[in-house]
């Protein structure tokens, strides 16, 4: 996870070009931020970021590795909102058993139910015998 905050500090400082900037995305301080690119560089060997004292810019290793990193970040946020798609939509498959007298009353909700929840499977069983759930699942 370390790694993945080194990235984030980086992809933030050379979006808004400042570790102040960054650090308020991020919601930490610029000091932290620093810090993180100072060990990003470090571990990869490379100066990423060209500091003066009034503007922070990319070096030809740093743009290279921006692009990479924005795609990265990218397919995380992308994998993210795919899991989170899927616990919002409900879905799997769904046993009712019931006594065949209830057959009119839940046709319409069923038929509503399954327009509503299209992921769910519904194996509907309209019978009078007791059926034992542990048993048959």
């Amino acid at each position: 996870m370390d790694r993945l905050s080194g990235l984030l500090a980086f992809a933030r400082t050379a979006e808004f070009g400042s570790f102040v900037a960054a650090g308020r995305a991020l919601g930490i301080s610029a000091s932290a931020v620093g810090k993180s690119v100072a060990r990003l560089e470090q571990e990869l060997g490379v100066r990423l970021l060209q500091r003066s004292t009034r503007r922070i810019g990319l070096t030809e290793e740093g743009k290279l590795f921006n692009e990479r990193v924005r795609r990265i970040l990218d397919d995380i946020d992308d994998a993210e909102a795919m899991l989170s798609r899927t616990r919002e939509t409900p879905r799997g498959r769904l046993r009712v058993s019931t006594p065949i007298v209830t057959y009119h009353l839940l046709l319409p909700v069923l038929s509503e139910f399954m327009a509503r929840y299209p992921e769910i499977e519904l194996d509907i069983d309209f019978n009078d015998r007791i059926v034992d759930v542990i048993e048959e699942g």
